[in-house]
């Protein structure tokens, strides 16, 4: 079992823009670290929030938690329900693997993710860092 975060993409934000949901998401290349705009939706965008704002790791004035795909998921056996999908959430030093639902069109964007070896893969993809 891994017990890092390295190679994982990093969860950043999500959010509202002109009625329109995102998420964006970091991932690490030989140049270093871009973070990447992708559409979500509703459902996308309540899980990515749930994510982002759990902090099993405590929450002390300062702490920061950062929120990895860990690439693990699972789905009900009639594959219409939510899809359960691992974040590696780390505080401090500390870390720790969580089980997150959401749709599978959210799990599936973050998977893609994983697989990218390149940023030119993802060139019709908004950059924002």
């Amino acid at each position: 079992m891994r017990d890092n975060s390295i190679g994982m993409p990093e969860i950043v934000d999500a959010y509202e823009r002109d009625s329109f949901f995102f998420g964006a998401i970091g991932i690490a290349f030989e140049s270093g670290v871009i973070v990447f705009e992708f559409g979500v939706d509703r459902a996308g965008f309540n899980s990515l929030r749930r994510v982002l704002e759990s902090h099993p790791l405590g929450k002390m004035p300062g702490q920061t938690h950062r929120y990895f795909f860990a690439g693990g998921y699972s789905r009900e056996l009639d594959g219409t329900g939510p899809v359960t999908f691992s974040v590696r959430i780390e505080s401090d030093g500390e870390g720790k693997k969580f089980e997150f639902e959401g749709p599978l069109s959210l799990v599936s964007n973050l998977l893609w993710f994983s697989g990218l070896k390149s940023a030119e893969e993802a060139s019709s993809l908004r950059r924002i860092g």
